[in-house]
């Protein structure tokens, strides 16, 4: 990320560890979000953190050290085990979009000529 962080400001800081991981994660760039993850990862104590989560300590690192995609439900929880929530927000319009098409199957032929 763009700026040096303090590993004792994100140790049990919720507040502090919300604002990184979400300036992490509005930049779009999963490298960029698993080393803030694995920054407030390592800010912690892992072993009671593994503990708490219910995951293994091993398995933390090795999910949120970049080598490996990390699943979704080990995200939320670590997420809890931080004391964040993950939230989701609308996007800033950077061009207009498209209309996205109609939702559903597309008739067949024999039930259109009937109507």
């Amino acid at each position: 990320m763009q700026q040096e962080i303090n590993p004792k400001n994100l140790r049990d800081n919720p507040a502090k560890i919300a604002q990184y991981l979400s300036e992490a994660l509005s930049t779009d760039d999963l490298p960029t979000i698993l080393g803030a993850f694995r920054d407030v990862l390592r800010a912690q104590n892992v072993m009671a953190l593994a503990r708490n989560v219910g995951l293994r300590r091993d398995r933390l690192y090795k999910t949120f050290g970049g080598a490996i995609d990390p699943d979704f439900s080990r995200v939320l929880k670590l997420l809890e085990g931080f004391g964040v929530r993950f939230t989701v927000k609308e996007r800033a319009a950077t061009k207009a979009a498209s209309p996205r098409p109609k939702l559903g199957r597309p008739r067949k032929k024999s039930e259109s000529s009937t109507s």
